[in-house]
């Protein structure tokens, strides 16, 4: 009997266990199921606050040009991590555009920068002199710079991610726009700088997320120049592997002997960043094929143009 009951005791435990693995499994997809409900409804609501935000300032855009107003520069260069840990001087990059300060020149317009790391007070004082010297007055009282608190968490952090992470200074950015008109001029939109739309209330003065995306890629620049009935040279894009890439090359060698050099650029990348060029005169064997792909099309083209 002792025996019998210390197996039924041993089925017993394993039952428990076996029941705490299935609710606990149980818990985590119904947490995940919640979660994954929560943030699909924060991204409907953000999207549904940008589109308001658009509408508005594009209905109100002709009257707004005569006000006076406010223009927050954010200017991050929000690429994917594993992009920007390649890059050299990622946040010189991004403080480079501090020029943009030069654009209170128009009398209506009050600049808000956002730097990723806090300017000199010489460096501010130099910029302040050559304002007053273009006839700009009172240009400290003209732009504010301002520097997110939390860039320093990891390396080569976002400007905008890093703003995301940094309630002070979205506080302060909520105060300089506080009852004015106001708006983003972003570098790159991105779901990052969606967020921040959403997050400070501020339309941005541009194309969404999704098309940017697209109108800021290699391929859909050509399409556009097309549209626009352009003069384009030739060109291939859609190629995601190595076979397509050697297949398209030689195909478009083929179809135009007379181009010599030819340019390669990732369909997404920026600032002149994953581009390569070959130079086909410097390779002999193809120099002698495209020699004699050229005199068979001419000779074609003469015995067609003789018939």
């Amino acid at each position: 009997r002792g025996a019998m009951q210390r197996r039924a005791f041993a089925e017993v435990l394993l039952a428990d266990a076996a029941a705490r693995r299935i609710q606990s499994c149980w818990a985590c997809a119904m947490t995940r199921s919640v979660t994954k409900a929560r943030l699909q409804h924060a991204r409907d609501g953000e999207r549904a606050l940008h589109a308001s935000l658009m509408d508005e300032l594009a209905r109100d855009w002709f009257e707004a040009k005569q006000l006076r107003r406010v223009e927050v520069h954010v200017c991050s260069l929000t690429v994917a991590e594993a992009r920007r840990g390649r890059m050299e001087g990622y946040q010189a990059l991004q403080a480079a555009q501090v020029a943009r300060i030069f654009r209170v020149i128009d009398p209506k317009r009050d600049i808000v920068l956002v730097a990723p790391k806090m300017l000199h007070e010489d460096i501010l004082d130099y910029y302040a002199k050559i304002m007053q010297f273009r006839g700009i007055r009172n240009p400290p009282g003209r732009f504010q710079v301002v520097v997110p608190e939390n860039m320093g968490l990891i390396d080569n952090l976002s400007l905008s991610h890093g703003l995301l992470c940094s309630p002070k200074a979205l506080r302060r950015l909520r105060k300089l726009v506080a009852g004015r008109q106001a708006y983003i001029v972003p570098e790159a939109v991105t779901g990052a700088e969606f967020k921040l739309s959403s997050a400070l209330q501020l339309p941005l003065f541009g194309a969404g997320p999704r098309s940017m995306s697209l109108l800021a890629s290699k391929s859909h620049a050509k399409q556009l120049a097309q549209t626009a009935n352009l003069r384009v040279g030739p060109w291939a894009v859609d190629i995601y592997d190595e076979d397509e890439f050697f297949t398209s090359l030689a195909g478009l060698i083929v179809k135009h002997p007379h181009v010599r050099t030819w340019l390669f650029k990732i369909d997404d990348e920026r600032d002149s960043r994953g581009h390569a060029y070959i130079d086909l005169a410097r390779v002999r064997e193809l120099a002698e094929a495209l020699h004699a792909s050229t005199q068979a099309m001419g000779d074609c083209g003469g015995s067609r143009a003789s018939s």
